[in-house]
């Protein structure tokens, strides 16, 4: 007869050890080893996808935001050389191009990535991918903006126009980058600032914008109009008025008021009571001969001389 054994959890444990079926002493290890099976299942394609991306689209598009890489596409080559010899040479484009968020920086990008797969088609145009640059754009940058120019002859109230009267700051500054102005600087021309200050939405007078620059006591005589002809050969006019090309046109292209519908009769009264008469300011002898058959000689000064 056996004796009866002085460890039976042990025996128990033997017993259920062996009656468990083969597979199911591995089950652990086996269900370990299944997942690590399927994850390398879905890792290997999530793989391919990235690399997919970063071989079509982050290379490409870090590569397409170079401003030498937009410089050598057709028609940019000028754009680009002008930017870079401009004091916003090391300003990337999107800097300018593309609001300071980062929802628009990123539409920038995929544009530009856009663009060079594009650019292979010899018809595109890449010019119409730039967007015209925000007044948040600048200010990144110009964040103190300043109310005189440098050289302190000109009031330049900048928030005045930008936060006053929302007025974009390529309104004014159109020519800062790609291109000179007529003068053939990067400043604005005086003709952009006249497209406001205009008398009417703005005020139109000498003093308002510069600091050194007021009419000359001349120009408020009452004869200043009659006698400008004659002071214009030793003044030089174009110290102030050289902002545009014939200024003299401004006025002498225009009608005076005086000459209505029926200033052929009435101008000979008109002439009776001028001390001199103007006429030739900007009629030649001729004009009056052509009716008159000679040159009238009521009021008549030589010294007032056509405007040419």
């Amino acid at each position: 007869m056996a004796a009866p054994s002085s460890h039976p959890e042990k025996e128990s444990a033997v017993s259920d050890e062996q009656s468990r079926p083969q597979g199911a002493a591995r089950s652990g290890a086996d269900g370990t080893a299944g997942r690590g099976t399927a994850r390398r299942r879905w890792l290997k394609p999530v793989g391919i996808v990235l690399a997919v991306l970063g071989v079509l689209v982050v290379v490409p598009g870090l590569f397409a935001i170079q401003p030498s890489v937009i410089g050598s596409r057709a028609g940019l080559r000028v754009q680009h050389d002008t930017w870079l010899a401009s004091k916003h040479g090391d300003v990337p484009c999107q800097g300018c191009h593309a609001a300071p968020t980062l929802l628009a920086q990123a539409g920038y990008d995929a544009k530009m990535l856009s663009e060079l797969y594009l650019s292979v088609v010899p018809s595109h145009s890449a010019t119409e991918a730039f967007a015209r640059p925000t007044n948040a754009a600048c200010a990144e940058c110009h964040k103190d903006l300043i109310t005189t120019s440098p050289s302190g002859d000109l009031i330049i109230p900048h928030r005045a126009h930008t936060d006053v009267l929302n007025i974009e700051c390529v309104t004014c500054h159109a020519y800062l980058v790609h291109e000179e102005s007529p003068e053939g600087k990067h400043t604005p021309p005086m003709s952009v600032c006249l497209k406001c200050h205009d008398g009417k939405q703005a005020k139109n007078a000498c003093v308002t914008c510069h600091t050194s620059k007021a009419a000359p006591d001349t120009h408020k005589a009452a004869d200043w109009l009659v006698v400008h002809p004659v002071a214009s050969k030793t003044t030089d006019c174009a110290k102030c008025h050289g902002w545009v090309k014939n200024w003299c046109a401004d006025c002498h292209e225009r009608r005076p008021p005086s000459h209505t519908a029926d200033w052929r009769t009435k101008h000979a009264a008109a002439v009776a009571v001028a001390k001199p008469r103007d006429c030739e300011t900007c009629h030649t002898s001729a004009f009056c001969s052509n009716c008159h058959g000679v040159v009238p000689a009521r009021n008549y000064d030589p010294s007032v001389t056509l405007v040419k």
